[in-house]
């Protein structure tokens, strides 16, 4: 609207009293209304008293029916200050004459790209040292050469205006590394790598060669995002036989303090998906959690036969798997950095935490008070995969909810589950079905978006992703991706492995198979690749020890023992002699070294401590002081 009242004010001479009515085209529709509107702001209210003085109408038409732009819609201050031609001269194709034909562009990327010369003496001496190039260099000399085949100026071999590079002398690995490893080039993928190589060479079976040698790259693999789906089709627990025989244990930790609670426990039946909210503290042990679980599950609905969980402390103490094994528990472990292994727990946090969110005062110190509230609310709440609330569930009724006059016998069960009110083993059986369905349902749905798991063995090697482990570079942006290749020391199930990581990796070695990527190991010959970072240790930086060589004493020094050592991805010549106090986290490749050679220097056997004893939990408990 601004604007036509500024075009009336600037070509007032020329509109007010004009014989005719001046047509306004705007693409604003809005404005249309703009003379018809009852309520204005003072600043419309002037703009309509200076406009009341023209015999004017606003029409609305869109951009696309504007036409072409003139000088009336540009602001003539945009105007380029050199004055060059316009874009309408610039790209008029009558300004253009082809001066170069596509084969004279590719001869001089080809002068550009054939690198170095003492690469382009090496192919040129070692064309009559192979089989397929010595036989097209004859051919072309008689004149019977295939279509294309040619010899250059500089007296190399070419097809279509291309190197021919015979298979003598690592001529081809060399090339490819240039136009793959170098900086110049970034590590492309498999079809802009064969395109930069296909620039300026070629030879038979190019297109295998590149893409093996991509493929198998580790510096790819590490600094490479995955762009694949993730590996593993969903693989649901089975469903507990009945009520309370399998469980799921969490805690939801760093809460606010209340009433000196900190943290809350939650515990899920499997089958008919009832939880219990217990408060506890951050500092929560084994004891203690053992403690929590007589007087909040055992009490109530006795020992279960298994209980998942993930790889809390308080979990994987000493003292719990004791305890586990002692009562006959068999504990379900999730695998590391995989928290779907327990899904159902984590789905009831995040509906704990959201009843919590919506009830706690502003100072949130109230929501240990909240619990037993959040409780009932969760299992008197119909289940999505059962179609019974976990108290019908567990109980076969429905427990009184606020203020109902309506007779306890007279309310609607539900509708499928009607017959197996009297009987609660029906029920359960009911219970059990539906998380079947369920369970498949959830398991269509989730393999859409999954690839089938890759079957690795015993001595694989594999890659390892870095997404959760923690390094000492300083920003995760522009760390690795992947971290390895480890091998493959057992397999747990087919969804997860075991890797044979270093010792100083302080981490659980199971990972789920979406954490994994199969490695492509290197099958073109003389190739090194680059050695693979170090690892962090203690807040330091450590080299992966591969094997130990030979062992030495040097009493020169006061710690006279000393390894030969040869480094994960490094060649004979960085072996070294690493003192024995270096080597502390290469116990195994120490031992495995004197086992087979015990004749040469060894550490001094130390003598057996003395047995000594402790109480836990009213056992007594043996170990070494």
């Amino acid at each position: 609207m601004f604007a036509i009242v500024a075009a009336f004010k600037h070509w007032r001479q020329y509109l007010e009293g004009a014989k005719f009515q001046v047509q306004v085209l705007t693409d604003h529709r809005s404005l249309e209304y703009f003379t018809t509107t009852k309520q204005l702001n003072r600043r419309q209210a002037r703009w309509s008293e200076l406009l009341a003085d023209f015999d004017f109408v606003i029409q609305y038409r869109p951009g696309a029916q504007a036409g072409l732009p003139d000088a009336l819609t540009r602001r003539s201050d945009m105007r380029p200050k050199d004055r060059g031609p316009s874009l309408m001269q610039e790209h008029n194709p009558g300004n253009f004459q082809t001066l170069l034909k596509p084969h004279q562009l590719r001869l001089a990327a080809t002068g550009i790209l054939t690198v170095k010369s003492d690469i382009t003496d090496k192919i040129r001496d070692a064309l009559p040292r192979d089989p397929w190039t010595s036989l097209l260099l004859e051919r072309v000399h008689l004149g019977s050469a295939p279509p294309g085949f040619a010899i250059n100026s500089m007296n190399l071999l070419t097809y279509q205006d291309s190197v021919c590079v015979p298979e003598v002398d690592d001529l081809r690995l060399l090339i490819v590394q240039d136009r793959h490893d170098s900086p110049a080039a970034g590590h492309p993928g498999r079809r802009k790598t064969l395109s930069l190589v296909r620039r300026s060479f070629f030879w038979l079976g190019m297109s295998k060669f590149v893409h093996s040698f991509v493929d198998s790259c580790e510096t790819c693999r590490r600094i490479k995002a995955v762009r694949h789906k993730p590996y593993g089709h969903l693989k649901s627990l089975p469903v507990p036989p009945h009520p309370w025989s399998s469980i799921s244990m969490d805690l939801i930790e760093q809460l606010p303090p209340s009433s000196e609670f900190t943290a809350i426990l939650v515990v899920v039946d499997r089958l008919t998906k009832m939880a219990i909210f217990v408060p506890t503290t951050n500092e929560l042990d084994a004891p203690k959690l053992a403690k929590l679980f007589l007087r909040h599950v055992y009490s109530k609905h006795g020992l279960p036969t298994s209980i998942v969980l993930d790889r809390g402390s308080e979990f994987t103490s000493h003292f719990w798997r004791s305890l586990s094994t002692l009562l006959g528990i068999e504990n379900h472990f999730s695998s590391a950095y995989h928290p779907q292994s327990d899904g159902q727990t984590e789905c009831i946090n995040q509906v704990l935490e959201q009843f919590l969110r919506g009830y706690s005062n502003h100072l949130q110190t109230d929501w240990s008070d909240l619990l037993p509230l959040a409780e009932f609310s969760y299992n008197n709440a119909e289940h999505a995969s059962t179609q019974l609330t976990p108290f019908f569930a567990n109980y076969g009724y429905h427990p009184r909810f606020s203020f109902d006059n309506t007779d306890p016998a007279s309310l609607p069960l539900f509708p499928a589950a009607r017959s197996y009110a009297d009987q609660l083993k029906q029920l359960h059986e009911y219970v059990r079905g539906e998380l079947d369905k369920a369970n498949r349902r959830s398991a269509e749905q989730f393999d859409k978006h999954r690839l089938p798991s890759p079957q690795f063995q015993p001595g694989d090697r594999v890659w390892l992703s870095a997404d959760n482990i923690r390094s000492l570079r300083p920003t995760k942006k522009l760390d690795y991706r992947r971290l390895g290749p480890f091998s493959v020391s057992e397999v747990i199930s087919s969804h997860a492995y075991r890797l044979q990581l270093p010792p100083s990796m302080k981490i659980h070695n199971v990972f789920h198979v979406d954490r994994l990527e199969p490695y492509v190991a290197n099958t073109i010959p003389n190739r090194v690749q680059p050695p693979p970072p170090p690892v962090e240790v203690k807040s330091d930086l450590e080299y992966e020890v591969e094997q130990i060589l030979d062992s030495k004493v040097d009493h020169r020094y006061r710690d006279p023992l000393f390894y030969l050592v040869r480094w994960v991805g490094y060649g004979p010549d960085h072996n070294s002699w690493e003192p024995a106090s270096n080597l502390t986290h290469a116990s195994d490749l120490i031992t495995e070294f004197h086992t087979a050679n015990p004749t040469r220097p060894s550490p001094t056997p130390c003598e057996t401590p003395p047995l000594s004893s402790f109480f836990l939990g009213g056992d007594t408990v043996m170990t070494r002081s």
